[in-house]
């Protein structure tokens, strides 16, 4: 029942029509409405859940060499990392192969640090040691300048952090020309606003009290089309809303598209604190309580889809049965998982919105098909995506959720998360600087 191409349809809406979906802005206002419509035309309860999140996009981003020669760089800022005043900040250019312990000495006060190997929680090492600017390297050879957002709450404890994007390339040419001084300027617009997730439930008919989530994120990276990232994921939920409208379920299925993943899963999580919170309030007065948090039991989520030329993979946190029911029903049709992101079909925290709940106790099975098209970047687009490669998801999660979810007499997986990957998960958010959404 799943077509790829009514699914294709929604992803030229939302990548090409729609276009750029930055956190928080009336452009993905314009998204989830969109989305939202389409849940209510097939008859599903329909609402949006708001929440607060910080946003903001670069007035100015300008990187110039100043000595020897004089140049200037094309490069992206990540709005959410801070800036610098108007005038910019000039300062000596210091290569580093990696932000560490050993790297970071007195004497990078005031210099502006270019390195590949920039992590969130090396600004923790420049607490003390501060440098005027960070510009970060891409990664590989002929891929576009990176987009990006920072991280507001490191900001908040750290102070601002001036950082930008720049491509392999342009860093070899400013070793190679031999760079000695740069100027950078950073000059932001940055606010706090309201965003939202949207939500559409198809309410179980013979044991309603079983709710599976089945999502994707909706928004994109800064100034860029996010097609595979992930329009196409949303896509791909919202076509099998309507094949599992039609064909009913014993469970409920809530269909969510999660707002402002990329600016650091916040959609997710504002729903996990949700939960938690009602959750923690009614045991407090009834321990024998059945909360909402009690009723979910999974989370599919659907992120990086439709590329044309790509790999499969489907990264898993709960029971040993989760993994390796997508094993067996990937033999059975004849789809690879292996490979890819995060370990093909293996238990793995994968850096999306599944791993918010799973922070909580909820099993989460994400869907992934990493290959054409350029993440992160302008060079997201549709062109390198194609309904057939939307529909080979699409009809493996249909089949899935048809198997194990809306047609099974009693739901097959237990609702654990094993104790080594609680502690992958707090390795994730502890190399983050961030805590879990659910931790008080």
């Amino acid at each position: 029942m799943f077509s790829g191409k009514e699914a294709y349809n929604h992803l030229k809406k939302l990548s090409v029509e729609i276009g750029r979906r930055d956190s928080g802005t009336i452009y993905e206002k314009h998204a989830a409405e969109y989305i939202a419509d389409h849940f209510k035309s097939l008859g599903l309860r329909t609402w949006m859940q708001e929440f607060d999140v910080d946003t903001g996009l670069a007035t100015i981003e300008k990187l110039e060499v100043t000595a020897p020669y004089q140049e200037e760089i094309n490069c992206k800022a990540l709005p959410l990392a801070g800036a610098t005043n108007n005038e910019g900040a000039e300062g000596d250019l210091i290569y580093l192969d990696t932000v560490a312990e050993e790297y970071i000495t007195p004497d990078l006060n005031g210099k502006i640090i270019m390195t590949p190997g920039f992590l969130r929680k090396g600004l923790e090492l420049f607490t003390k040691i501060r440098p005027a600017g960070i510009i970060s390297v891409g990664r590989g050879l002929h891929q576009p300048v990176g987009h990006g957002w920072g991280t507001p709450s490191l900001r908040d404890k750290y102070g601002p952090m001036p950082i930008v994007n720049i491509t392999l390339e342009d860093a070899l040419k400013l070793l190679e020309k031999g760079a000695k001084r740069v100027h950078l300027t950073v000059v932001l617009d940055a606010k706090r606003v309201k965003s939202q997730n949207v939500c559409g439930e198809l309410e179980g008919t013979l044991k309603p009290e079983e709710i599976v989530l089945v999502g994707g994120h909706y928004d994109s990276i800064p100034n860029g089309p996010g097609a595979s990232d992930n329009a196409g994921g949303t896509a791909i939920v919202m076509e099998l809303a309507r094949v599992m409208k039609q064909h009913g379920s014993k469970r409920t299925i809530r269909f969510i598209a999660w707002g402002c993943e990329e600016s650091g899963c916040v959609g997710s999580s504002s729903d996990v604190i949700r939960l938690k919170q009602e959750s923690d309030n009614m045991k407090k007065q009834n321990p024998d309580a059945i909360t909402e948090l009690d009723k979910i039991k999974l989370v599919v989520n659907a992120d990086v889809q439709g590329a044309i030329i790509g790999t499969n993979s489907a990264p898993s946190l709960g029971p040993v049965e989760l993994a390796s029911s997508v094993k067996l029903l990937a033999k059975e049709l004849g789809t690879v998982f292996g490979g890819g992101e995060s370990g093909g079909m293996s238990g793995g925290v994968y850096s999306s919105d599944g791993t918010s709940y799973s922070s909580i106790g909820i099993p989460s099975l994400n869907f992934i098909r990493g290959g054409s098209g350029g993440i992160h970047s302008i060079d997201d687009q549709i062109k390198y995506l194609s309904d057939n490669a939307l529909a080979l998801h699409g009809e493996f999660i249909e089949l899935f959720l048809k198997r194990y979810v809306a047609d099974a007499v009693s739901f097959p997986f237990e609702k654990i998360i094993p104790d080594d990957q609680k502690k992958a998960i707090d390795t994730f958010y502890r190399n983050r600087m961030a805590k879990p959404p659910g931790s008080s």
